[in-house]
């Protein structure tokens, strides 16, 4: 976690860049889908990490829906006052772990990190023998924006890319794809019109119209096949070889 680029206090989403709290309040449907497209494939997991756990957004989904309470790795201080008061246990770093682990998740965080494929080894070396990685992404560099730029990103990540990193980092990877198809569409708007989190693309009336009216809609085009075409975001579920 040392390569992490410092990020501001109370994590940002990629989606919003509004901070995590407000993320939390008004893109409950985009937050319940991440974690449960993590889960889809991994019900019987017993042990989970949330990597770049932020101040707890997501973990606390994992708690609400599935009863599990992750291990959260944050480096930030004031994050991790915020998970201390949500009850939820956090570590510094993958290092810091003393056991291997059933499911390592990661919601848009990689791009933060210059050397994204050093943590993948290590993600690796922390998998349990049938552990998996799932990692959501932001997608394509044709999206990058100046949002791109003040939320401290490295990189939107392309499919190919992944698989070269995914290889050298030692993962088989199970599944990757698109996510969000209609935030493809709304990347490429804010890209063009800019991002205003006071009145315009980005403001919390347009987060909750998105979340509320034209995320399902997303979900229903991901669902018949457009997540292997485009989307704003990329899914990836690898384990070790």
């Amino acid at each position: 976690m040392n390569h992490l680029k410092k990020r501001q206090s109370l994590e940002h989403s990629d989606y919003s860049g509004m901070g995590e709290l407000v993320n939390a309040e008004v893109m409950l449907n985009y937050n319940a889908f991440i974690v449960k497209s993590a889960m889809k494939d991994f019900h019987d997991a017993k042990t989970v990490v949330d990597f770049g756990a932020g101040i707890g957004t997501l973990s606390l989904v994992f708690r609400e829906l599935f009863s599990i309470e992750p291990l959260c790795v944050e480096i930030d201080s004031k994050n991790k006052e915020c998970l201390t008061e949500r009850g939820l246990e956090h570590i510094d770093s993958l290092e810091s772990l003393n056991e291997s682990v059933d499911l390592i998740f990661s919601s848009n965080v990689l791009e933060h990190i210059e050397d994204d494929v050093s943590i993948l080894e290590k993600m690796r070396d922390k998998l349990s023998l049938k552990g998996k990685i799932y990692l959501y992404l932001p997608a394509k560099m044709s999206l990058w924006s100046n949002l791109d730029d003040q939320v401290g990103h490295y990189r939107r990540y392309e499919i190919n890319e992944l698989k070269v990193k995914c290889q050298k980092a030692g993962l088989n990877i199970e599944k990757l794809h698109y996510a969000e198809s209609l935030g493809f569409l709304a990347s490429l708007l804010t890209k063009v019109l800019g991002y205003n989190s006071d009145s315009g693309i980005g403001s919390i009336s347009t987060l909750k119209f998105y979340d509320k009216y034209l995320f399902p809609i997303s979900k229903f085009l991901d669902a018949i096949g457009v997540k292997y075409l485009f989307g704003k975001n990329i899914i990836l579920i690898a384990s070790k070889k």
